[in-house]
């Protein structure tokens, strides 16, 4: 799994391009879910709600998405990356890193 980055530490440089599809599962996987959440359930869970309220709702719905697009061997990650991009740039914009 690549380094994980903590939620204070993200600056808007450190969001992958659009189409570097690598940076962007590295950069979906620079969160763990399971470990935020305790479970593999309560990620998914919360990934599902679509909560997109804060840094670690995004941060979880993209690996999420990443994990399901390893286990299902297609690319729909990107498609969900470039759907919470701007709300990324906002929140982290605004400096709600939390």
């Amino acid at each position: 799994m690549s380094s994980l980055i903590l939620n204070t530490t993200l600056s808007l440089e450190q969001l992958p391009h659009p189409t570097n599809e690598s940076a962007i599962f590295a950069f979906a996987m620079s969160f763990d879910g399971y470990k935020h959440f305790g479970s593999f359930e309560a990620a998914a869970e919360n990934a599902k709600a679509m909560r997109r309220e804060s840094l670690t709702d995004l941060r979880n719905e993209l690996f999420m998405s990443a994990r399901a697009s390893r286990h299902s061997d297609n690319d729909m990650f990107l498609v969900k990356y470039n759907e919470l991009l701007p709300l990324f740039k906002q929140i982290i914009g605004s400096g709600r890193l939390t």
